[in-house]
């Protein structure tokens, strides 16, 4: 039975709400950045970090709360990591140079791992075995509404306001839900364990999940698929806006594409999973990814055509990829660990997070106005992540 009771509706709308919160953080000021750029006298390349700066406050953050709330509740966790990505939103606009804004950026992480890392924890409290699997998928595909709507939106405030709306707005969008969250959903739960958080047992599990090796390539495989939405992240908007001229609203519905490429592998999954099987979906996924690579770099450097056609073809291609390795690599990096799955999940969250991080971070440190710089990041993420997947995938 997929019907569910009014009380585990009220939960379900709260962790969707976490979930879409998640993610806010890097979508809506993404047609800012050029901005933000000129207003804090700094270069393209410290700029981008605004990216990889958050997302290493998510993946440090995600390591923490999982194992938290299973010793003292979802609900003090959720409250504090809310409580931290506010005050720090709001915080930003009064940053006057690079440091303090990427500082706050990094607490804005900090704070938004807690929707990360316990929306998806909310839903398995309350719905188990095969209505989890049921309508966790559709959960999945509601938060998907946070990299399709955001970044258009953010680029009408950029256009009618300023790029301190943007974190103004951000602020007051997380701190709705956070009203909405203390309001509606109880403590879901109902099993806690204060030894949990004890510092030897986070290393004695840490470090034997750190030894299965194919936890580590599922773990590893994840992070090259995150990398690759955060690697247009972080350099899009300076090669749309900048490169090519686009306005700041027309960055953001063009950036919406990557939100429909989402959706559209997500659906396509189960179907693929079906007729392949998950390994062999999950390798598809990162052949789709090498193949954007070469799309955009035969048209960009061997035609010397330069176009947002062609580029943002080849990033649909990488994000419709991306669907196929994600929901397969979890399933693989937690299904054997039924004694320690909250610090499976907590370790693999983290690590997706941190090696998008990496990656984003290497992407950011180049000036580039064309699409090439996207082009080499998703053919090198597709060749390390079929090595990876030959390695340490094996059935």
């Amino acid at each position: 039975m997929n019907i569910i009771t009014r009380q585990e509706f009220k939960v379900l709308t709260c962790a969707v709400l976490l979930g879409i919160c998640g993610m806010l953080g890097t979508d809506i000021h993404l047609a800012s950045l050029p901005y933000i750029m000129v207003y804090l006298h700094t270069d393209q390349p410290h700029m981008q970090q605004s990216i990889s700066i958050f997302l290493l406050g998510l993946g440090v953050s995600l390591l923490v709360y999982g194992p938290l709330s299973d010793g003292y509740g979802r609900k003090p966790v959720v409250i504090i990591g809310m409580v931290i990505a506010i005050v720090s939103s709001f915080a930003t606009d009064w940053a006057h140079n690079i440091q303090i804004f990427l500082l706050m950026r990094l607490l804005q992480g900090i704070g938004s791992g807690v929707c990360m890392g316990l929306g998806r924890t909310i839903v398995a409290d309350v719905l188990h075995g095969d209505r989890l699997s049921a309508i966790g998928s559709y959960f999945s595909l509601v938060i998907t509404l946070s990299p399709l709507l955001a970044p258009a939106l953010g680029g009408y405030v950029q256009h009618w306001f300023d790029w301190q709306t943007n974190f103004i707005l951000l602020g007051f969008i997380l701190l709705a839900v956070l009203l909405v969250y203390v309001v509606f959903c109880p403590e879901t739960n109902q099993h806690k364990r204060p030894d949990a958080f004890k510092l030897s047992k986070l290393l004695c599990n840490y470090s034997s999940l750190l030894m299965h090796p194919l936890f580590v390539g599922a773990t590893l495989l994840s992070g090259i698929a995150m990398a690759a939405t955060m690697t247009y992240n972080t350099a899009s908007a300076f090669i749309l806006q900048d490169g090519f001229g686009l306005s700041p609203i027309m960055y953001g519905w063009v950036t919406a594409l990557v939100g429909v490429g989402s959706i559209v592998g997500k659906l396509a999954n189960p179907p693929a999973v079906k007729w392949f099987g998950s390994r062999c979906t999950l390798g598809l996924g990162l052949v789709l990814i090498a193949i954007a690579g070469l799309l955009i770099i035969s048209i960009e450097w061997l035609l010397h055509i330069h176009s947002i056609v062609v580029m943002m073809i080849g990033v649909f291609i990488a994000i419709f990829g991306q669907c196929f390795i994600m929901p397969n690599t979890m399933a693989r990096a937690l299904s054997p660990f039924h004694d320690k799955r909250g610090s499976a999940g907590a370790l693999y969250g983290g690590f997706q997070m941190l090696v998008a991080f990496v990656v984003s971070a290497v992407v950011g440190g180049f000036s580039h106005e064309t699409a090439l710089l996207l082009g080499h990041a998703y053919l090198l993420l597709g060749i390390v992540g079929v090595v990876i997947f030959k390695l340490l995938l094996r059935e």
